[in-house]
């Protein structure tokens, strides 16, 4: 078992793009496992905190100059470009039905794996794991703060939202460290290959709830669709290129990369889990996904030796 998992974890990329695939062909399964998705959430989450110094990244939250630092990161990544772009958005009086989709973007969190990513791709892991950490912690405070600054706080139940954003942090948090004890950090970093094939096989998984009822609205509205695939896009692999490339100003090659990986790559399903039932929302969704699954891909090349 443990030689599969890593032959399927030294080959994560297209496993993970063989994945996109076959949510998308499976339509069935999508809905069977759509109930599942804030347990895979979790799930998914879980298996990135269980490979983490999580005490020790604690306890360095605990040095006032870093960790405001990292909240202004935070605060940077999630509330302040959520207005920036809800404004922008509107100056240009683009479809309202947009403005989610917008804000959903900025109140997620980076990816559960942007520090696998991160390891992977030679980027700075450790402050990716920092301001993941942080941000994911904070997400029940600024995600619903994030929906009221777009004024969307009439129409969502923000307490009830944060309560059960609250509680996938939570489940995914008690699962990783559970991982953690029974397995122990040495026997996880031994098989770190391993590790990365019950992962990829997890994101997997996850894929299929998020691609429910994807398809067939793609079949009745293909050019919204198309155009949602494309503001994911931009939103993703262009605010990455962006970020990473301002950042390059003031910090090292390797922590830019990682800012930028980070900003573009947003654990968005969150929301799917938590908010109501919303086509449009779906879609942007399991969008987002396609330029999250290709990013070892693309950005492997450039990968620092």
């Amino acid at each position: 078992m443990i030689k599969l998992l890593s032959y399927i974890g030294q080959r994560s990329s297209s496993v993970l793009i063989l994945g996109l695939l076959l949510a998308a062909l499976l339509p069935s399964v999508s809905s069977a496992l759509r109930p599942a998705l804030p347990l895979l959430v979790s799930l998914v989450l879980g298996l990135a905190i269980a490979r983490l110094d999580v005490l020790g990244v604690m306890r360095e939250f605990t040095e006032l100059r870093r960790s405001l630092l990292l909240l202004v990161v935070v605060l940077l990544f999630m509330p302040l470009t959520c207005v920036l772009l809800v404004w922008l958005w509107r100056l240009f009086q683009l479809d309202e039905s947009g403005v989610l989709l917008l804000v959903v973007f900025a109140a997620a969190p980076p990816l559960s794996s942007a520090t696998s990513l991160s390891l992977l791709l030679g980027f700075n892991a450790r402050i990716t794991l920092q301001v993941t950490l942080l941000a994911t912690l904070v997400s029940p405070i600024l995600g619903p703060l994030c929906f009221s600054l777009a004024g969307l706080h009439a129409d969502i139940e923000m307490t009830l939202t944060a309560l059960r954003i609250a509680t996938m942090i939570a489940g995914g948090f008690g699962l990783g460290i559970g991982i953690q004890v029974f397995f122990g950090k040495v026997v996880i970093d031994r098989n770190t290959e391993a590790f990365n094939g019950v992962v990829a096989l997890s994101m997997v998984l996850f894929l299929f709830p998020v691609f429910d009822g994807v398809v067939n609205h793609i079949r009745t509205a293909p050019l919204q669709s198309f155009m949602v695939l494309v503001l994911a896009i931009v939103l993703n692999l262009g605010g990455n290129l962006t970020i990473g490339w301002i950042s390059q100003r003031y910090s090292t090659s390797q922590t830019a990369k990682a800012f930028g990986l980070m900003f573009g790559n947003r654990n968005v399903s969150f929301y799917l889990a938590v908010l109501p039932l919303n086509p449009l929302l779906s879609i942007f969704v399991a969008a987002s996904q396609v330029p999250m699954y290709l990013t070892p891909a693309l950005f492997g090349k450039n990968r620092t030796k």
